[in-house]
């Protein structure tokens, strides 16, 4: 570790939160990621399951000072873009421009209401009418045309689409300021995304690149089993976006069988039923999980990766069984942040 000492990573470390706290613990958590070097948070939004998360986003840029705040990610189909603009004007006016829209086509917030994820072109109309209105600008709302009327100057607010598959990446790098890759964090799989950000930047007419975070979810043991089922459950969920025809043999017998029993309802909980049917190798391959230095070993990869600018840690959720997240973030800070 040595050498990685003598170069420190380029890429930022990001972290998601669940609303399954009350927010005063969430903005707390918030804070204590800050104060040892994550330079975003991400609140994940699925009003069924988690706390509102634009409040939320609210009371941790209050009780930060540098910290960005994301939702991560929100859904253009239960949020009106002229609510969705309203909502993160409001944040960036109180907090200096550290608010984050991040946007995807939604999973757990829509199949709890029973309505279908959104269309990547829908997703793309939703991202012009929200800079349109954050520009000051009037947009159009069917015979009816409106505008931010209390915008007093126009906020800097990156919008960022978390990506599963090749169009929704591909489209991401084409027109957002950022792309999430959601998609594994095997060196294969996230080679994959890459490219696929690379075809999306080719056709970009914005001058400036994409960033590029990678969704990882993670946890930390002395037991490396432990490790793994703590985390299983984040990554059943980010199974349910992946096609089972980019696995194979087991690996893709068992993606089939989560994606058939998923239970939505359990999105947010620390250890669903199907968790169990996410075997070893694919956490592995989704998750940086283990002992204190496979963490590091699994972290620096990504972090040092010459094209990720940034790392979103997907803890396990508290619950039975697994630590509190101020302890999680504790334990990275005193066991793995040191020789990053």
């Amino acid at each position: 570790m040595a050498a990685d000492c003598m170069n420190p990573p380029r890429a930022r470390l990001g972290l998601a939160l669940w609303g399954t706290e009350p927010v005063a613990a969430l903005a707390r958590h918030a804070a204590l990621a800050e104060s040892i070097g994550f330079d975003s948070v991400w609140v994940i939004d699925s009003q069924l399951l988690c706390r509102e998360v634009t409040l939320t986003l609210a009371a941790i840029l209050a009780q930060t000072s540098r910290l960005k705040a994301a939702t991560g990610v929100t859904q253009p189909i239960t949020r009106h873009p002229s609510v969705m603009a309203s909502a993160m004007a409001t944040l960036a006016e109180m907090s200096g421009n550290r608010a984050i829209m991040g946007i995807g086509t939604g999973f757990s917030s829509l199949r709890t209401i029973g309505l279908p994820q959104a269309k990547i072109a829908e997703v793309e109309a939703y991202i012009a009418t929200v800079r349109t209105l954050l520009r000051g600008d009037a947009a159009r709302f069917g015979d009816t045309e409106g505008r931010l009327s209390w915008l007093d100057a126009p906020p800097t607010v990156p919008i960022v689409i978390a990506a599963t598959g090749p169009r929704m990446t591909r489209t991401a790098a084409r027109i957002a300021d950022g792309v999430v890759l959601h998609q594994g964090l095997a060196p294969d799989m996230v080679a994959r995304g890459l490219g696929w950000v690379r075809d999306g930047q080719a056709n970009r007419a914005i001058a400036t690149r994409p960033e590029v975070s990678c969704w990882a979810p993670y946890s930390l043991a002395d037991d490396p089993a432990e490790a793994r089922d703590r985390v299983r459950a984040r990554v059943a969920g980010a199974l349910m976006n992946a096609r089972p025809n980019w696995f194979e043999g087991v690996e893709r017998e068992a993606v089939e069988r989560l994606q058939a029993s998923y239970d939505v309802g359990h999105h947010a909980s620390a250890a669903p039923d199907h968790a169990a049917l996410v075997p070893d190798s694919l956490v592995d391959r989704y998750a940086v999980a283990g002992t204190a230095e496979e963490v590091r070993v699994g972290l620096m990869r990504l972090l040092d990766h010459p094209a990720i600018d940034r790392v979103i840690l997907n803890p396990q959720i508290s619950g039975a069984g697994a630590p509190p997240i101020d302890q999680v973030l504790r334990d990275l800070a005193r066991e793995v942040l040191p020789e990053l």
